[in-house]
Order: C-alpha cells, then sequence, then structure tokens
C-alpha cells in the first residue's frame, strides 16, 4: 500500500509550488467541506463532488505480527453513486426515531499540514493530515482517528470538487465507519 506522497502522487514534484492565492482557496474548501460534514449537511457537501469522483479508504494491516495486506483490500472504494446511496441511507437512518440517539454524537475534523501541488491544467493533488474526533453520549468514551489523506482537486476558486480521495488511517485494524469515510 502506498503511504506516501510520491507513490500516491507519481511523477510530482513536491517541491513545486502554486501561488497563495490557489493555496489560500484550496485551504478554504477543505475547511468549508469539514464544516459541512461535522454539520451534517450532507447535500451541500455532495455538491463538492466531481461527477467522476472516487474515494477510497485502503484496509490497514499490522504488519509487525506477520500479515501483509492483501491486494485490492478497501474499507471503501466508491464512486458517486455508491457515496450518494451510502449518504441516503445515513440520512434515513439518522432520521429514525430508533436511531436519533446513536446519532446524536458530535463529530470534528481537524485538517492540517496541507501541501498542494499542480499536476494537470486545472487539477491540484492536495495531501493533508485529518484529526477526527467523535464524542457520543452518556459515558461512551470520546474516539479520536488521525489520518493522512491525499486528494485530487479539479477547479479554481467556488467551482473547486474532489476528483479523487484516499485516506490513508494511521491506526491499524481500524474500525472504518462513514465517519471516517467522508
Amino acid at each position: 500500500m502506498a503511504t506516501n506522497s510520491t507513490a500516491v502522487f507519481p511523477n510530482t514534484d513536491l517541491s513545486l509550488a502554486v501561488g497563495a492565492g490557489v493555496y489560500h482557496d484550496i485551504q478554504h474548501f477543505l475547511f468549508r467541506e469539514a464544516l459541512l460534514l461535522d454539520h451534517h449537511r450532507f447535500d451541500e457537501w455532495l455538491g463538492l463532488l466531481a461527477n467522476d469522483v472516487v474515494f477510497r479508504i485502503p484496509v490497514r494491516f499490522a504488519r509487525g505480527v506477520g500479515i501483509e495486506e492483501p491486494a485490492g483490500a478497501d474499507h471503501f472504494n466508491d464512486d458517486r453513486r455508491a457515496i450518494a446511496a451510502k449518504l441516503k441511507l445515513l440520512q434515513a437512518r439518522m432520521e429514525s426515531p430508533a436511531h436519533q440517539q446513536q446519532f446524536a454524537s458530535q463529530t470534528r475534523r481537524i485538517i492540517t499540514n496541507v501541501l498542494v501541488c499542480p499536476c494537470d491544467r486545472d487539477e491540484y493533488n492536495v495531501l493533508s493530515y485529518l484529526l477526527l474526533t467523535r464524542s457520543g453520549t452518556g459515558d461512551t468514551p470520546c474516539a479520536v482517528f488521525s489520518a493522512e489523506r491525499y486528494d485530487r482537486l479539479r477547479g479554481a476558486g467556488r467551482t473547486l470538487r474532489i476528483v479523487r480521495r484516499e485516506i490513508v488511517m494511521d491506526q491499524k485494524n481500524a474500525n472504518v465507519d462513514i465517519d471516517m469515510y467522508l
């Protein structure tokens, strides 16, 4: 599995810089995306995805105990249609009285260490770190997850869209659910 930017972004010169305006636009896009997800504004968030988007979270195994990762083992590997279907199911469950307590938890996504590299005329490779916290209700302990994200963004300013996202969880054998996927 590729866990470094040169493997995920082949033939990308990571020393290439973008202008301050482009960097600011992309960083603002990532912060706005996190806010939309944390506030369950899923319909607006879906609008940030390109029609040809692919989201992937590869499975990570404990290599230290001799478990090797099989090729193509993913928690998620979804296109826009699959993402939209999962969001529709999630929204239905959140609105169901039987599940409202389960979805009363609060998530926070903290996006840091943003590195932007130009790759095509109107596309950018973006590396960022994600710290996701999820606090439940009652005595449920707060869960903290960290990951490295590899994005391909297309467009400029208000027209930026996510074309590809790979999320590499730092926790091996993590129980990945929809919160980490988004």
